[in-house]
């Protein structure tokens, strides 16, 4: 069924890992994403591929409604409901940054995707310290 062995490798990481890394993991993976849009803003030797941008973008779209998607806002509290305003504020950032074409709209999308990656990090760290 999984003949590609990075998909192997992903699906078997997937199945034993800790939430919190595979949290992490799509922040890692939204940054990533952003920054390759905010280079293609910044490579003036470069002609801007709109398609490109639409795709890294709808990339992005698609974690951040995963993320959204998954809160259990009863279990979840405030933090649940902190972090829905939160990727509802980043999905609604990363529209209008497409369709404005705002270099500046993705820096910031990315250094608040950032900021909350470390904050999760931090958790990481703290469950570990409790164990």
């Amino acid at each position: 069924m999984y003949s590609n062995p990075p998909e192997k490798y992903l699906r078997a990481w997937l199945e034993n890992a800790d939430p919190v890394d595979i949290v992490i993991a799509l922040y890692d993976k939204m940054s990533a994403l952003l920054l390759e849009i905010i280079e293609m803003y910044e490579d003036e030797n470069k002609e801007h591929d709109t398609k490109k941008e639409v795709e890294l973008a709808n990339r992005v779209s698609e974690i951040l409604y995963y993320l959204k998607g998954t809160l259990d806002m009863k279990k979840g509290g405030e933090v649940a409901k902190g972090l829905n305003q939160f990727y509802g504020i980043c999905i609604t950032q990363l529209s209008r940054a497409l369709k404005d074409k705002d270099v500046n709209l993705y820096k910031d999308l990315k250094k608040a995707i950032d900021e909350m990656r470390n904050a999760w990090a931090e958790v990481k760290k703290k469950t570990a310290k409790q164990k």
